[in-house]
């Protein structure tokens, strides 16, 4: 997975945009109006990262876009009256993101290629799914805290 510069968004409300490839077409609709980062997967598929500009209950939104501009999924997270400030967001191997927060929690994107419908395995860490509970899911979601780590150490 590498970093793709060669998207930008165009805000369509204050929730969407439509993202664009380098001659100015319309690629797909996503959530999230300020664009962090996208990625190229091998397999000709997107992952693009984006978030709401709000810093007081900020939403951030990671899409997997197939190949054809289809959108497969988008993973998200809003928890009203907390600031989920991204500091930073990077490749950490070739199917895997990591997404630091200003609080310390590190957000870790997993892609599965070919999808999965364990619901169990995808309800956690207050994320949500475009494809609903049990629907496919290409994106896994992993979270750790450093207060939580920090805080477990000290009890120890």
């Amino acid at each position: 997975m590498e970093e793709y510069a060669h998207f930008s968004i165009s805000p369509l409300s204050d929730t969407e945009s439509s993202l664009i490839n380098k001659q100015g077409q319309r690629i797909a609709r996503i959530r999230g109006i300020v664009l962090e980062k996208a990625f190229y997967i091998d397999s000709g598929r997107f992952l693009v990262v984006t978030t709401d500009d709000c810093p007081f209950e900020e939403g951030f939104h990671v899409s997997l876009i197939d190949e054809d501009g289809s959108l497969l999924e988008t993973t998200h997270r809003v928890i009203p009256y907390t600031p989920g400030i991204v500091t930073a967001v990077y490749a950490e191997n070739s199917d895997t993101i990591k997404i630091a927060l200003h609080d310390g929690e590190t957000i870790r994107i997993t892609l599965i290629p070919e999808g999965t419908r364990n619901p169990a395995r995808y309800i956690q860490k207050g994320f949500r799914s475009s494809n609903g509970i049990f629907g496919k899911h290409y994106l896994q979601v992993d979270s750790t805290s450093e207060s939580a780590v920090q805080q477990k150490r000290e009890f120890l």
